[in-house]
């Protein structure tokens, strides 16, 4: 299963090296808007939004998964609409976002996920992820976040 990674972000604050570019104020609402879209991710998989990861995740991605599975944007969409399970809550927590220009950042942080699998056995898990941010220019001329890399590895 693709990992959901976000929701209900806790004291993130841009830390880390900076461009000479990005001003602190700069770095903070780029911040701000990844964590937006982190939280919006982990939400993804509570309300089945199939659209919206469409929308974040690269053509390029990359993600690596806790057992050594990679998976490309086609691979994880196809894992995430196969995914039978029944999430009731995910939440990340703590959070970091480190920005390095205007059109880069690394996020990583703990994520809980719950809910009933396909037999409606409850479960519980745990995962510690680092993602990938680039700002990148659309065909429709606007620049937007879009992950483009990651890995989780499972805590229990």
């Amino acid at each position: 299963m693709f990992v959901a990674v976000g929701t209900m972000l806790s004291g993130c604050v841009p830390t880390g090296p900076t461009q000479s570019a990005v001003s602190a104020e700069e770095a903070e609402k780029i911040a701000e808007v990844i964590t937006k879209l982190d939280q919006q991710w982990g939400q993804a998989f509570v309300t089945k939004d199939t659209a919206f990861l469409k929308s974040i995740w690269a053509d390029g991605l990359r993600f690596t998964q806790h057992d050594g599975t990679v998976f490309d944007k086609e691979a994880a969409l196809a894992d995430y609409e196969d995914n039978t399970d029944t999430y009731t809550s995910a939440v990340t927590a703590p959070f970091k976002v480190r920005v390095y220009g205007k059109n880069f950042a690394v996020a990583a942080g703990d994520y809980h996920e719950t809910g009933k699998d396909k037999d409606g056995k409850p479960f519980s898990r745990r995962w510690r992820f680092t993602d990938v941010w680039v700002r990148k220019q659309m065909s429709t001329g606007e620049r937007k976040w879009q992950c483009v890399g990651g890995h989780s590895s499972k805590l229990e």
